[in-house]
């Protein structure tokens, strides 16, 4: 073990923190589906769906790792399925969201129906599969900050777990501002605000994720 980790180049591990610090602050449809959870279920419950997340994020270090992720390079119209589908997911998310503001009940001061840990963890995974940062990310970055030579497949896998680490101080930040906004909304105007903002994360979301393909084409 004291070999792989003498093996790491402490400027490229150093570059790394740097810039994945950065990514993980930049708001992203990783961000938004967190916050927007958060709003709806809370701190603690939007945990589940940070899991979803990191667990993404780990799916594609590991096809970066088996070298995998080139294939999603090569034939792009297979990642370009996944990101449409998580698109889809996504923009149903928001209009079950807005529909919570107008719907029969929208007389009362009720927040969204809460979703379970189990629905938020598939969720955030679905969502961020078909993130095209994450496949970005690790797919092509990972490999670069993890270096040459032998043992880089056990270089990127350490390198995605300490993303993992770096990542969770940025996810937490943004719950919590989300959950802290949902318990000053005791209003009915607030709490359909609340919805509504919740609602365009969503969709705003779908939009970033469909735009990259837009662009490329």
């Amino acid at each position: 073990m004291s070999e792989i980790f003498s093996s790491f180049d402490l400027t490229l591990v150093l570059g790394f923190v740097a810039t994945f610090m950065a990514l993980n602050f930049t708001p992203g449809p990783a961000v938004l589906k967190v916050v927007s959870d958060a709003i709806t279920n809370g701190v603690g419950p939007a945990h589940a769906s940070m899991a979803g997340i990191f667990t993404a994020n780990l799916m594609y270090a590991i096809l970066a790792a088996a070298g995998m992720s080139a294939l999603l390079l090569a034939f792009p119209i297979l990642f370009e399925t996944v990101k449409w589908v998580g698109v889809a997911y996504l923009v149903w998310l928001a209009f079950n969201t807005f529909k919570a503001i107008f719907s029969a009940h929208a007389s009362t001061a009720n927040p969204a129906k809460k979703r379970t840990p189990k629905a938020l963890f598939w969720s955030s995974f679905a969502i961020q599969g078909a993130n095209p940062k994450s496949v970005l990310s690790f797919g092509i970055m990972l490999p670069v900050f993890a270096g040459s030579g032998d043992g880089i497949e056990m270089r990127m896998m350490l390198l995605a777990l300490l993303n993992m680490v770096l990542e969770y101080p940025a996810l937490l930040f943004y719950s919590v501002l989300g959950s802290s906004a949902s318990k000053f909304a005791v209003s009915r105007f607030s709490r359909h605000m609340l919805n509504f903002v919740s609602g365009c994360g969503l969709g705003f979301a779908a939009f970033m994720i469909a735009r990259t393909s837009i662009q490329q084409r």
